[in-house]
């Protein structure tokens, strides 16, 4: 019995992770709004009684829309394409071929091969062949029914924009960002676009997920092992420097702000507040930031007239640390002593920010992490493992051993 029952769960029950409480939540949401909208639009079409009846393919294609809304086959053109390719050509399989049971069966297949070809594959589709075959050995016009297939195909678009993109945490139709879109200065990724077409052709089928899924899935895999493996925490390189967590304040003048980093060369300063709570982060971009260089001075001259204090009660320009830093509220990453170094690690590798502070339990400011500590740290880490290997070589080796006997 136990067998059996491992056999029906290993091939029958799929493995696939269960919606979370708040996805279910949503998808049934959607669902219900998503049809009462995709009713009342066919309602308000111009067309008659016919032609905006409900067809019966759009419930699955409802399902995949509001449930599954990332899913390649969710997107505009698997939808569009597929249903309104596939609905004249079940019509014509069932108009010009003779009665038989090999209609509905060269009605689907036709509607996989053409929808796979036209890369739209959506499986309502062949639902929608078979409904239009059906219809046309009934003998039904076909006007009525293409008519039909578009406004439904019509109304269902518009009822899938709208609720999707007002239920919090949606987007759709979700699309692939353009490349220029891409971090000028991001980390190389891990795995790139030729190294998932030459998995995916190893495959030889069709995935429900897109590429830039995988990618995502993939990098945030590796990111929670590489958490999970190294253990090193942010205190663990905060106690390793002696040297105290300087600081500005929102009332720092900017040329006060430039000298002290470039005394302590670091591209980075915390802001905190009297009580060393963090508010936000200066770095030298920031400065570049603000520096507009024209023709008539050089950028030397602009970042000294940029530095320079206003004679007057009013500028144009920012005068203390407060008017130009990045706040927390922007999306500066704090972290805790206990926190992990690798998100400091992906922080910075991406770009997001140079340094990233670190506060105690009380919230106040113990120290900065930035390129020139985790440089340390990976070198500490390399170091140890190499010891650790020499060790375990030297004692593993009979010559070693028998060469230290004899010494001895």
């Amino acid at each position: 019995m136990t067998g059996l029952t491992e056999l029906l769960r290993r091939h029958l029950i799929s493995d696939a992770p269960p919606l979370s409480s708040a996805e279910r939540w949503r998808s049934t949401l959607a669902g219900l709004f998503g049809l009462l909208l995709f009713e009342c639009v066919l309602f308000v079409l111009p067309l008659g009684a016919e032609e905006k009846r409900i067809l019966a393919p759009l419930g699955a294609t409802s399902v995949i829309l509001f449930a599954l809304p990332h899913s390649p086959l969710a997107q505009p053109w698997s939808v569009i394409g597929g249903l309104l390719i596939s609905a004249p050509l079940g019509y014509a399989c069932g108009y010009w071929l003779p009665s038989g049971p090999w209609v509905m069966a060269v009605a689907l297949a036709a509607s996989i091969w053409l929808t796979a070809w036209a890369r739209c594959i959506h499986p309502p589709a062949g639902a929608m062949a078979l409904t239009m075959a059906m219809a046309a050995a009934q003998g039904a016009t076909i006007e009525p029914a293409l008519m039909a297939t578009a406004a439904n195909t019509i109304a269902i678009m518009v009822a899938v924009m709208v609720v999707n993109n007002l239920i919090p945490g949606r987007r759709y139709p979700q699309g692939t960002p353009p490349a220029a879109q891409l971090r000028m200065h991001g980390a190389p990724p891990v795995i790139a676009h030729r190294d998932l077409e030459a998995a995916l052709g190893e495959i030889d089928g069709f995935l429900d997920v897109r590429e830039d899924d995988l990618v995502d899935l993939y990098e945030r895999t590796l990111r929670h092992a590489f958490m999970r493996v190294h253990v090193m925490r942010c205190s663990d390189l905060i106690e390793r420097s002696n040297k105290a967590a300087p600081a500005l304040e929102f009332a720092t003048p900017l040329a006060e702000a430039w000298q002290l980093m470039r005394t302590l060369r670091v591209d980075a300063l915390p802001v905190v507040d009297r009580s060393r709570r963090v508010i936000g982060l200066l770095s030298l971009e920031d400065f570049l930031r603000e520096v507009s260089p024209q023709a008539s001075r050089s950028m030397g001259d602009a970042v000294r007239h940029l530095l320079a204090r206003s004679p007057h009660m009013h500028s144009d320009k920012a005068e203390v640390v407060g008017q130009m830093m990045r706040d927390v509220r922007d999306g500066v990453l704090v972290l805790r002593q206990h926190d992990s170094v690798a998100e400091a690690a992906e922080a910075i590798a991406a770009g997001r920010q140079p340094a990233v502070p670190v506060i105690n339990g009380a919230d106040r400011l113990v120290g900065l992490l930035d390129r020139t500590d985790l440089v340390a740290a990976l070198y500490h880490r390399m170091a140890l493992v190499d010891a650790t290997n020499e060790q375990s070589i030297s004692g593993s080796d009979p010559t070693s051993n028998s060469t230290a006997a004899q010494a001895g």
